[in-house]
Formats: C-alpha cells, structure tokens, sequence
C-alpha cells in the first residue's frame, strides 16, 4: 500500500468519527437550547406577578421590598441550576471527547440560560416603568419579569442569575465524571 492509500485510509477512519463528534456535540447544543426554552415558559408560568402603584409618572412597588423584586430571580435560579445539572449529567454519560463536551456543554448552557431569561421575559408582563409613565396616581401596574430589582435605570440583564445555568451544568458534568460508571472505581485488594 503506498503512503498516499495509507493517509487516505487514516482520514477515512478520522471522518466518520469527526461527523459522529460533530452530531452529538449538536444534538447537546440543541437539546440545551429548547430545554432553555422551556424553562423561560415554566419560569414565567411559576412566577407571581408584584403589584404596585404609578405616581408622578414613575412605577413602585406595592408593597415595597426585596423580598417582592427578588422572588422572579430566586425562582429564575431554582429552575436554571437542576435543569443544568440534569443536562451536563445526560451529556456526560457517554465517555469520550471529554473537553469538547465541556466547552460545548458550557457554551450551550450559557446559551440556555440567556434563552430561558429572554423567552420568560417576553411571555411576562411590559416594563411596568414605561407604562406608568402615561398613568394617572395610585394606578395599580403589574411588575414585570426580570432578574433584577424593578428600579429606574436597571438595566435588566445584568445579573449574576444567568450563571445558574452553566454552574448547574459544570456541576453535572463534574458529578458525572467523578461519579459515573468509570469514575471513582473501586478496585479489588485481592
């Protein structure tokens, strides 16, 4: 066989498994994505909407603390954080290609993450800041779905909230891999 028949024979046993690669790398992607998705729809179904009042143009909360504003985030954590363990854990059960797995896997959930923020912010409520502006006093607003406090001049996604995602996800795979079926083996003494 001569040396160019051997490197064709060598990148046809790299291809089929580069393809393979390839394909489950985007299958987990997906598979974060949509999951990303439809934790954004359960997040704002799940979610109670804080009430409040318009005055002078502007929108507060009724009534007023943190307790109120900070509930759409910690349920926003509750929700992301399972989520991606339970996904990096069915990401890592099949070995091989491990460094890939985990950048993809953390891509993919930081991916998700910011879809679950967007699709559950778009499904809530409007900026209840814009429509106070147009509202006789004491009219009562529903808060919108954010994570972070509903104050003027927020800007909404700045939160370390969305880590929840790939931090969960980090979590899973580092299980998985630790305490998979190959990872911490005990081996015989005899």
């Amino acid at each position: 066989m001569s040396t160019a028949d051997e490197a064709d024979a060598r990148d046809g046993d790299r291809t089929p498994g580069a393809r393979a690669l390839v394909v489950r790398l985007a299958v987990v992607v997906a598979v974060f994505l949509v999951a990303g998705a439809a934790a954004g729809a359960l997040w704002e179904r799940l979610w109670d909407a804080p009430t409040g009042l318009s005055f002078k143009g502007q929108w507060f909360l009724e009534p007023a603390g943190p307790d109120l504003s900070f509930e759409g985030i910690a349920l926003f954590v509750l929700i992301a954080f399972p989520l991606g363990v339970v996904l990096a854990a069915l990401a890592g059960i099949r070995r091989g290609h491990e460094v890939a797995t985990v950048l993809i896997v953390l891509v993919a959930a930081s991916l998700a993450g910011v879809v679950m923020y967007a699709v559950g912010t778009a499904l809530g409520p409007s900026d209840p800041q814009a429509l106070a502006a147009g509202q006789p006093d004491y009219t009562p607003i529903s808060g919108d779905l954010g994570l972070t406090a509903p104050d003027r001049d927020r800007v909404p996604y700045h939160s370390t909230a969305l880590v929840a995602l790939p931090a969960g996800a980090m979590t899973g795979l580092v299980g998985m891999y630790l305490l998979g079926s190959r990872g911490l083996a005990t081996r015989s003494r005899g």
